[in-house]
């Protein structure tokens, strides 16, 4: 597990490479006993351990953990700040994206990490606002688990010109990856 630590130290550190202050601060840790995973996130990062999903309606509530961006990213952007990436759980059979995300588009297998996820997306827009989403389901889990990316922002055509800057989408993208590839699991 010390090399492990190591190598999470080291993405980290290339993924805040910009912040003197976050390449001080080792990456956090978050361990789930009882479905046996642990992921690491950047310091200035926040997680909520109560989390719930439920925009999938009354009764479909999928339970997690969020890992909530920090303002800096949002900082003069049209990032919101409610952007996140979660790992939720579901019981039953039936490991597919369409138990997490609707409508599941762009269903496809994504070989990363060291494991199989089965991959898909979905995209609302309202009042000018802009909601992604990206599932990567772990095939072979027993609960159920996803790793779910949430990116919300606001219509950059909404303001007015130099006043905010778009979001880095690369940057955030990656981060959520090196978070993502962070996942290990053993009781």
């Amino acid at each position: 597990m010390t090399g492990a630590r190591v190598l999470t130290s080291i993405g980290f550190a290339v993924l805040l490479a910009g912040t003197t202050a976050a390449l001080a601060a080792p990456p956090k840790h978050y361990t789930d006993r009882t479905l046996g995973y642990a992921i690491a996130y950047p310091a200035d990062w926040t997680i909520d351990t109560q989390y719930v999903y439920d925009q999938l309606g009354p009764g479909r509530e999928i339970k997690g953990v969020a890992i909530q961006i920090p303002q800096s990213l949002t900082a003069g952007t049209n990032l919101g700040g409610d952007t996140k990436l979660s790992v939720e759980s579901l019981s039953g059979r039936g490991c597919t994206p369409a138990r997490f995300v609707d409508p599941a588009e762009n269903a496809h297998t994504l070989h990363a990490d060291g494991r199989v996820y089965s991959v898909a997306t979905s995209e609302d827009a309202g009042a000018g606002n802009r909601y992604e989403t990206t599932v990567f389901v772990l095939d072979a889990t027993s609960p159920c688990l996803a790793v779910r990316y949430f990116i919300h922002y606001s219509a950059i055509e909404n303001y007015d010109p130099g006043t905010v800057r778009p979001f880095d989408r690369a940057r955030l993208t990656s981060a959520f990856d090196r978070i993502r590839a962070t996942l290990t699991f053993g009781k």
